[in-house]
């Protein structure tokens, strides 16, 4: 609601105890900084200029700059945020730590970490402090770029100051380095942040539980998370939504199943996530009644199943014959506020033949055609089979009955054109 925000300020400075005291710049930057953060970053801009057309002699203080350079970055419009800068400038405006931050996080968030790198040297140029704010969003790009030497480098850089790296920076570094692959590099920066104090985080564990999770490494994973509960560190929610994921993939119910209890056990209930992945697994082990008693205790909980969920279990308990189940199962899901879209990979899927009878299918035609090719005496009447891909087995054999019936030499068979 843009312009009733702006007309509610209007009418605040209107008010005398207001527009004779601080309190109508106070205001100001809380109408501008709420419009940047809900995305109306322009809008914001467009007023501001307004009220600057009004005044010519007024200069916006730096908070409201860094207001608008924070909302330029985060909408990545990078050339408004130049100007904005360049502007700042031309008005001496004197920049804050808030605004060299700013400016360092904006440029890396749009991975321009040269650029970043440059405004960090001007920061130390004008003698300002160097702290987490300038030095963890450099780290970071830098990881991200896949520059994780250089990154460390800058962390040594980040030492002498007075705050040194924070659990942020730690964190963005074990990051990176198990994105990249290297759980040995990742390992060190562990052992370093622990030596010198700085205990890690779930966050922290959980990088290394997102590589295991994306390249199947199950038994790593496992070996890492016994170790955590052992040591007695608390995984978060996130924790084992990447266990339970990656024990679902691979197909271990009875792990998932205890590492399912163990987190109940904790204090954190089943959401949607975990309780779908468990669900979609029993479907896939065929184990229907248990994913039906699953789907009851998720309704139950208060949870309400995707609708995908619904016609996975649904469509198994009809393909074997379950129908009492699954008129009760639809009974429970009509009762529910759902919708009823699917995804269209999902759908291919769900309309798609079983696996085996369509290879089985494909197979069987592929016999006729052989058959066909074999006995074929009018190569003219190949062009028939074009298409007949799509049509059942008894049209292939109906076809293979009509060229067999038709003239000409059996050795015309190698004149067929390739296409065919």
């Amino acid at each position: 609601m843009v312009q009733q925000a702006i007309r509610a300020f209007e009418f605040a400075r209107s008010y005398d105890p207001v527009s004779k005291s601080a309190s109508e710049l106070k205001l100001l930057e809380v109408l501008l900084d709420g419009l940047c953060k809900e995305g109306h970053v322009r809008e914001a801009s467009m007023y501001l200029e307004r009220r600057r057309r009004m005044d010519s002699n007024w200069v916006p203080s730096v908070r409201i700059f860094n207001i608008l350079l924070n909302g330029w970055f985060r909408s990545r419009k990078l050339k408004q945020a130049e100007n904005l800068w360049a502007e700042m400038k031309a008005m001496n405006v004197k920049p804050t730590v808030v605004t060299y931050g700013t400016l360092v996080e904006g440029y890396c968030r749009m991975r321009r970490v040269e650029i970043a790198m440059e405004v960090l040297e001007e920061m130390k140029m004008a003698e300002m402090e160097l702290s987490y704010m300038v030095f963890n969003p450099i780290i970071d790009g830098l990881g991200e770029a896949g520059r994780l030497q250089e990154a460390l480098g800058m962390m040594e850089r980040f030492f002498v100051c007075v705050s040194g790296p924070t659990i942020v920076t730690y964190n963005s570094l074990v990051k990176n380095f198990c994105k990249a692959g290297d759980l040995s590099g990742a390992s060190k920066i562990l052992k370093m942040m622990m030596n010198r104090g700085v205990d890690p985080t779930p966050t922290t564990y959980n990088h290394f539980f997102k590589f295991f999770s994306k390249h199947n490494k199950t038994e790593e994973g496992m070996n890492l998370y016994f170790k955590l509960i052992e040591a007695g560190h608390s995984p978060d929610r996130f924790t084992y939504h990447l266990i339970l994921k990656m024990l679902c993939e691979d197909g271990k119910l009875s792990l998932a199943m205890q590492v399912n209890k163990e987190m109940n056990n904790r204090g954190i209930d089943p959401d949607l996530s975990t309780t779908t992945m468990l669900i979609h697994l029993l479907c896939r082990l065929d184990m229907l009644e248990e994913a039906f008693q699953e789907f009851e205790k998720a309704v139950r909980r208060g949870i309400i199943p995707q609708y995908i969920t619904f016609t996975l279990i649904d469509n198994g308990l009809r393909t074997k014959g379950m129908i009492e189940m699954s008129k009760m199962l639809t009974s429970v899901m009509s009762s529910l506020p759902h919708s009823k879209r699917l995804t269209d990979t999902y759908r291919e899927v769900v309309d798609a033949p079983p696996d085996r009878d369509r290879k089985k299918s494909i197979l069987h035609r592929a016999e006729a055609m052989s058959d066909v090719l074999k006995g074929c005496r009018n190569p003219r009447k190949l062009v028939k089979m074009r298409g007949s891909s799509r049509k059942g087995v008894r049209e292939d054999e109906k076809l293979k009955d009509d060229l067999n019936e038709g003239d000409g030499d059996a050795d015309a068979v190698s004149t067929i054109p390739p296409q065919c």
